[in-house]
C-alpha cells in the first residue's frame, strides 16, 4: 500500500531546465521577435511608398484632364496621347538610364551625375533570385516612386507646346528630359553624393532643402516648358485674336485640378520615403500642403477679380485662374512642406498666387504662347518654393547641414543647431543664400540643355506641325477625327 499519497495517477513535476538554457531560449525568442518587427516595419515602409507612388502616378490623369480642358476642342486627342506617352516613354527611359543617372548606389559616387552600374536597368537586383527579399521590396518600389516623379516633370512641358508641336519631336523631348535633364538635377539635390544635396556632408553652401521637388521636379519642367514654347513660337493668330483660343471645357479643368491636388498627398508626404519614424513629418506635410493650396486658390480668385485691367485683372470670378493659383500654391509649398509651420504655409500659398499671376502676365506680354501657364505655375512658383525655405524653415524641422557637415557654432564654439530661415529663430544667411543660388544653377542647366534640344529639333524641321495641319486641328489631321465625334461644332 502506497502511503505517500502517490497512487497510479500521480505525476512527478518535471525539473526546470537550467537557467542558462532558459536565458538562451528567451534570447532566441527575442531575436525572432525583433526580426519580425523589423520585417513588418520594412514591409510597411514599402507599402507606404507603393501607395504614395500610385497617388503621384494618378497625377497623370490630372495633367491629362487639365490639359484637355484648357485647349481647343480640335486638339484634345493629341494632348491626351502626349500625356499617355509621357508615362510610357518615361517608364522605359527611366528604367534604362534615368534612374542610374539620378541615384548612384555604388562606391565612389560622382557629385555631378550617377555613374555606378547598379541602378541602370536595375542591374543590381537579380530578378531570378527568388530567395532574396530585396530589402522587403524597397529596392523595387524606390524605382517606381521615383519614376512617378520623373513622369510628372516631363508632362509639365506638354501643356506649354500644345496644339502645334509635332508628336515625334515631343517623344524625343520626353526621352531626353526623363533620361538626362531631370536625372542630373535629381542627383545634384536628392542623391546623398550630389554636390548641392543637404544629405551630402561635403555639399556646397549649406546643402539645398527641396523636400519634395519645387525645384527638382516643377521648376525643371516649368523652365523647360518656357524654352520650348519660346522656340516653337505661338499658335497662329494667338495674340491677334486671343478670345478664340480659350479652353473648351471648364469641367475638365476642375476635375484635373482636383486630381492634381489629390496627387500632391502622395507627392509631398510620400517624400519622407518611409512612414516608420517619419509619421509626424508626413502628417505635417499633409497639413501644410492643404493650407497652401487653399490660400493660393482663394488669393488668386480675388486677385483676378479686383486688380485693374492694366495689372491683369478681369473683374470676373475667373475659374481657370483660380485653379492655376491653387496649383501654384501646391508647387510653392512642395520644397518646404516638412520644414515650415502651418501659418507660414498659408503665407506661402498667398504669395504663390501673386507669383503665378505676375509670371503669367509677363509671359503673355512677351508673347510667349503657353496654353496652360505651365511656366507660371511650375517654373515661377517652383523658384519661389525653393527660395521661401530660406525665409521660413523652422530650425527644429530643418535637415541642413547634413550629418557630418561642419556644425554651426557661435563665437564660443557652441553648436547652434540646424540652419533655419532668416525670418525664424536660429536664422541662417547661409541657408538663405543656398536656397537662392541653387535654383538659379538648376535654371541655367535646364534652360541650356532644353534650348540645345529644342533648337536642334527646329533646325531639323520636325518640331512643329504644318500650318495646314494646325488650322485643321491635330485630331483630324493626325489622329483620325475629333475626340467628340457626336459634336458638330468642334473648334
Amino acid at each position: 500500500m502506497d502511503l505517500s499519497g502517490g497512487g497510479q495517477g500521480r505525476s512527478t513535476a518535471p525539473s526546470a531546465p537550467p537557467l542558462s538554457v532558459q536565458v538562451s531560449t528567451l534570447r532566441a525568442q527575442l531575436s525572432a521577435l525583433e526580426t519580425t518587427v523589423s520585417t513588418n516595419a520594412s514591409e510597411n515602409n514599402t507599402f507606404f511608398l507603393l501607395w504614395a507612388g500610385a497617388v503621384v502616378f494618378l497625377m497623370q490623369a490630372g495633367f491629362a484632364t487639365l490639359s484637355a480642358g484648357s485647349i481647343r476642342q480640335k486638339n484634345v486627342k493629341n494632348i491626351l496621347l502626349k500625356n499617355l506617352l509621357d508615362a510610357c516613354m518615361g517608364a522605359i527611359t527611366w528604367y534604362m538610364i534615368g534612374y542610374g543617372f539620378a541615384y548612384d548606389a555604388d562606391a565612389g559616387a560622382n557629385p555631378i551625375i550617377g555613374r555606378g552600374p547598379s541602378n541602370f536597368m536595375l542591374s543590381s537586383i537579380p530578378n531570378t533570385d527568388l530567395g532574396s527579399n530585396h530589402a522587403n521590396g524597397n529596392d523595387w518600389i524606390s524605382w517606381y516612386f521615383q519614376f512617378a516623379f520623373a513622369a510628372a516633370a516631363a508632362t509639365i512641358v506638354s501643356g506649354a507646346v500644345a496644339e502645334r508641336c509635332a508628336l515625334s519631336a515631343y517623344l524625343i523631348y520626353t526621352c531626353f528630359i526623363t533620361g538626362f535633364i531631370y536625372p542630373v538635377v535629381v542627383h545634384w539635390v536628392w542623391d546623398g553624393s550630389g554636390w548641392l544635396s543637404a544629405f551630402n556632408s561635403n555639399a556646397v553652401f549649406a546643402g539645398c532643402i527641396d523636400f519634395a521637388g519645387s525645384g527638382v521636379v516643377h521648376m525643371t519642367g516649368g523652365w523647360a516648358a518656357l524654352v520650348g514654347a519660346k522656340i516653337l513660337g505661338p499658335r497662329t493668330g494667338r495674340f491677334a485674336n486671343p478670345a478664340s483660343f480659350e479652353g473648351h471645357s471648364t469641367p475638365l479643368v476642375i476635375i484635373g485640378t482636383f486630381l492634381l491636388w489629390f496627387g500632391w498627398y502622395g507627392f509631398n508626404p510620400g517624400s519622407t520615403l518611409m512612414i516608420h519614424g517619419y509619421g509626424r513629418d508626413a502628417a505635417r506635410a499633409c497639413v501644410t500642403t492643404t493650407l497652401s493650396a487653399a490660400a493660393g486658390g482663394i488669393t488668386g480668385l480675388f486677385v483676378k477679380k479686383y486688380l485693374p485691367a492694366a495689372a491683369g485683372g478681369t473683374h470676373v470670378w475667373d475659374i481657370s485662374h483660380t485653379c492655376n493659383s491653387l496649383l501654384g500654391g501646391l508647387v510653392g509649398i512642395t520644397a518646404g512642406c516638412s520644414v515650415v509651420t502651418s501659418n507660414h504655409a498659408i503665407l506661402i500659398g498667398v504669395i504663390s498666387a501673386f507669383v503665378y499671376h505676375g509670371a503669367s502676365c509677363l509671359v503673355r506680354k512677351l508673347q510667349i504662347d503657353d496654353p496652360l501657364d505651365a511656366f507660371a505655375v511650375h517654373g515661377a512658383c517652383g523658384f519661389w518654393g525653393v527660395f521661401c525655405v530660406g525665409l521660413f524653415a523652422v530650425q527644429q524641422y530643418s535637415y541642413s547641414p547634413a550629418e557630418g557637415h561642419a556644425a554651426r557654432t557661435d563665437a564660443n564654439g557652441v553648436d547652434t543647431g540646424a540652419h533655419a530661415g532668416i525670418f525664424m529663430p536660429g536664422g541662417s544667411g547661409l541657408l538663405f543664400a543656398t536656397q537662392l543660388v541653387v535654383p538659379i544653377i538648376e535654371i541655367l542647366w535646364v534652360t541650356t540643355t532644353s534650348a540645345i534640344l529644342f533648337f536642334a529639333l527646329k533646325m531639323a524641321g520636325i518640331f512643329r506641325v504644318s500650318l495646314e495641319e494646325e488650322a485643321a486641328g491635330l485630331d483630324v489631321s493626325k489622329h483620325g477625327g475629333t475626340a467628340y465625334p457626336a459634336s458638330e461644332d468642334a473648334k
